[in-house]
């Protein structure tokens, strides 16, 4: 994704902890260590990170465009216990879609609607997962 159609889909989802104190975001900029997720994130008390995609193909595909370092290190990370999920807003469809990348691949996980709700849905969603991981 261009860095400012990342940076405006960050800043979306950077603006919903004024609406819940729940949630806490931190960008992680780095040119040491590539493939690294984009924001650390924590939502009532799960802690994930999130790597931010745009596409705009009219037609669904698994190709969300991440990088090899970026395969490299959710693999390695969702590997060791770690949680990493790909947030794809698809404006063209008018929905964000998460995403997980595994040993085995690329697996969709859920669809929501590309709104400030949805949004909330998605990231609450993802902690869900988190949380059931850890039992």
């Amino acid at each position: 994704m261009s860095k400012k159609a990342e940076s405006i889909l960050s800043q979306r989802i950077k603006d919903l902890k004024k609406l819940n104190k729940d949630y806490y975001f931190q960008a992680i900029e780095t040119s040491t260590s590539r493939g690294v997720g984009d924001l650390f994130t924590i939502i009532k008390g799960q802690s994930f990170w999130l790597e931010l995609k745009l596409n705009k193909a009219k037609k669904p595909t698994l190709n969300i465009g991440l990088s090899k370092y970026q395969i490299a290190w959710q693999t390695v990370l969702n590997k060791h216990g770690g949680h990493c999920f790909n947030l794809v807003r698809l404006p063209t469809q008018r929905v964000v879609k998460t995403y997980r990348h595994e040993a085995c691949g690329l697996t969709e996980i859920a669809t929501h609607p590309d709104t400030q709700a949805g949004l909330c849905e998605a990231l609450e969603h993802m902690a869900g997962i988190v949380r059931s991981n850890r039992r």
